[in-house]
């Protein structure tokens, strides 16, 4: 149990990290700073009756270290609390995590920011969240936006790292950004990007973004730049056999806004840091055109789907609880990407049709699928995260 387990700091130590702590640059409520100790995790100030209210159901566990105007809660996790809580807050609560090291154990004053995560970045946590092939994650992809107000025109680049892929598309808007919010439904990012501008577009840009329940981060507007973009491409990229070895000839190059959101979500997922990334990668074109509009309004007016905290498959309240009889985790992530995405095309709907029909009058092939030969096949997804 963290209750048995000490923070053994003397009291020049405890001060010293008490004013280190409150040195520490403003963060918002929905980032969790833990500080490695070792043997132990430590959160403190705001997040540790936060963390204690999640985990143990109360603040009783939250001791004050310091005094006087130098007092902060402090709250001691194990391994495994931690392991569960970061789980928690990058894949259900949709919170950012710092984790701070110190290196040689050395002052309480020189912590390093070691690890960092998002619900769209999660490549520095993969060891903790794919421990286990029972989890199941649905969609792990980030999107970049960047709103052209001289063009009125919108751009996107979904990213998504376990596919490679890269999406792009380029799009007029209107005051109220409905395509762009028909997007974020329609795929589902985790995450979205989106550049500092000093016109108020940003704001807007992060409402939208929040009334799909995904989590909007704020970059430079430097980041949102084709400068560097050529030559990032040219490592990622896997070219075809007989295709041009050159980024720059690609035709989605010509969409320039598309190309800086880009730009910008490389930069942020550091995928050129990775030699593993390289070579792997394929860009295509976003295809929003192939599904029926959907808005945040429609999803939540027809009860379509509700959040991961929510959901419940005993008690269902949604179309997806009612439909998702899903044996493995790769079907319900399609299920749900499916249910998101309604298709426009007869001939595609009429054959999916097809295929469950053949099922339905099938019981023996059902059952089969179902009982045994379903029940074999492991994620592949979490697999592709462990190689």
């Amino acid at each position: 149990m963290a209750g048995k387990i000490q923070l053994n700091l003397d009291g020049q130590q405890i001060n010293t990290f008490v004013s280190y702590f409150k040195s520490l640059p403003q963060k918002p409520a929905t980032t969790i700073r833990f500080f490695n100790r070792g043997d132990f995790y430590t959160v403190h100030g705001s997040d540790a009756e936060q963390a204690s209210k999640s985990i143990f159901r109360t603040t009783s566990f939250i001791k004050t270290i310091g005094s006087g105007k130098d007092a902060l809660d402090s709250l001691i996790l194990n391994k495994n609390q931690f392991e569960s809580y970061v789980k928690d807050l990058l894949l259900v609560k949709q919170y950012r995590v710092e984790v701070y090291t110190n290196p040689g154990k050395k002052s309480q004053s020189s912590w390093n920011l070691e690890f960092k995560g998002s619900p769209g970045n999660l490549s520095q946590f993969e060891d903790i969240l794919f421990s286990s092939d029972n989890d199941q994650v649905l969609g792990n992809s980030v999107l970049g936006i960047k709103f052209d107000s001289k063009t009125k025109s919108v751009g996107v680049a979904l990213v998504d790292n376990v596919d490679h892929c890269f999406s792009v598309a380029q799009f007029p808007d209107d005051d109220n950004f409905s395509n762009l919010e028909s997007v974020i439904i329609q795929f589902g990012p985790k995450e979205c990007v989106g550049a500092s501008e000093s016109s108020g577009d940003t704001d807007r840009l992060k409402k939208i973004a929040e009334r799909c329940g995904v989590m909007f981060s704020v970059r430079k507007k430097s980041e949102f730049s084709l400068d560097g973009l050529t030559q990032d491409l040219n490592r990622l990229l896997k070219f075809k056999d007989g295709q041009q070895q050159n980024a720059q000839a690609i035709p989605q190059m010509s969409l320039e806004v598309a190309m800086t959101s880009l730009s910008a979500v490389i930069k942020y997922l550091e995928l050129c840091s990775d030699t593993e990334n390289f070579g792997h990668f394929k860009i295509q074109n976003l295809d929003r055109q192939r599904f029926v509009y959907l808005d945040s309004a429609a999803i939540s007016a027809l009860s379509v789907y509700s959040t991961a905290e929510n959901s419940s498959r005993s008690n269902p309240t949604t179309i997806v609880d009612l439909l998702d009889k899903c044996r493995t985790a790769q079907g319900h992530r399609l299920l749900h990407q499916w249910v998101k995405q309604p298709l426009k095309d007869i001939l595609v709907v009429n054959e999916r049709h097809d295929i469950v029909e053949l099922l339905c009058n099938d019981t023996v092939l059902r059952q089969s699928l179902y009982e045994e030969s379903l029940r074999r096949v492991p994620d592949l997804h979490v697999l592709s995260k462990k190689t």
